[in-house]
């Protein structure tokens, strides 16, 4: 059967998750790649590899035709609006029936503390708004909060090396919202039948570093203590993993941000979408101790 579900950022963090979520329910499927071997490497086998790339007007065009539903996510980069609209119109030229966007966090879109790259997604949405009203496809956005695995990621790490870990958001707590939720929020977003046009994926519940210092002294049974980590000193850490210019600005404004309180507010829209409540930070954390307890 001829793919009818079309992923772009079919390799990255959240696109190779929805990869997998849609798969799992049987779907007709492929997934613009760069790289066919790599991809081949993370997907199941009935996934049909598309070679293509964002920056080729042309290869996004070509692979759209024949497609139903498509997904659009891409790389935090310069030109990311520019790339993800011509995606939007590429679509609606080739007669698709929906359109889903991973968009940014809601709060880096509000008119007067806009993020650099909650500029480019806003910017994204209206595309997709133009088109919709315009009599083309059904359009839908899923907007995480804060990532979890992202921002939490570097704790197995840092307690494997002692007994204190740093995080970047400060005193704030953030309503922190699991990858594998925003895939699948994503995954229903293109497979439903019918879906609110706006998804914003939330954690259950807020929580501050010194929450999580708490709940890792009950899973580890020992201190654990939370070191709130400057902006500058977080930024001076990206970069020494590589983070370029762009990066580290988009870092910058979204931790400011959080260290504000805008990443606490936590919402219901994925419990009311997909009937079920949100992966919490204990979740995340019991596989971090997990894995703590048995290099131990």
């Amino acid at each position: 059967m001829s793919p009818r579900y079309l992923v772009l950022g079919a390799t990255g963090r959240i696109g190779s998750l929805v990869v997998r979520e849609l798969s799992g329910r049987g779907l007709p499927l492929a997934g613009l790649v760069r790289d066919a071997q790599r991809a081949a490497s993370m997907w199941p086998s009935e996934v049909v590899p598309i070679i293509g790339e964002f920056d080729s007007p042309a290869s996004i065009g070509a692979a759209m035709q024949g497609m139903e539903v498509i997904f659009i996510s891409s790389p935090v980069h310069p030109e990311m609006a520019a790339w993800q609209s011509h995606a939007v119109r590429a679509a609606a030229d080739a007669g698709v029936r929906r359109i889903v966007k991973l968009s940014g966090s809601a709060w880096t879109m509000v008119e007067g503390s806009m993020t650099t790259v909650g500029a480019a997604h806003a910017q994204v949405e209206a595309a997709m708004r133009a088109v919709q009203k315009s009599g083309g496809p059904e359009c839908i956005c899923v907007r995480p909060n804060a990532f979890l695995q992202g921002i939490l990621g570097r704790i197995g790490t840092e307690l494997s090396n002692g007994d204190t870990f740093s995080l970047g958001i400060g005193p704030a707590r953030v309503a922190f919202a699991d990858m594998r939720d925003i895939a699948a929020a994503c995954a229903h977003a293109m497979a439903a039948s019918s879906t609110a046009q706006t998804i914003e994926v939330t954690g259950p519940e807020a929580l501050g570093g010194q929450e999580i210092a708490d709940l890792l002294v009950q899973m580890l049974g020992k201190p654990i203590h939370y070191k709130p980590l400057e902006v500058n000193d977080a930024m001076a850490r990206a970069r020494a993993s590589g983070a370029d210019d762009f990066t580290i600005r988009h870092q910058t404004e979204v931790l400011t941000l959080l260290r504000e309180g805008a990443g606490e507010r936590v919402s219901s829209d994925f419990q009311n979408v997909l009937g079920r409540t949100p992966r919490t930070v204990q979740d995340y954390l019991g596989g971090v101790c997990s894995r703590l307890n048995g290099a131990g």
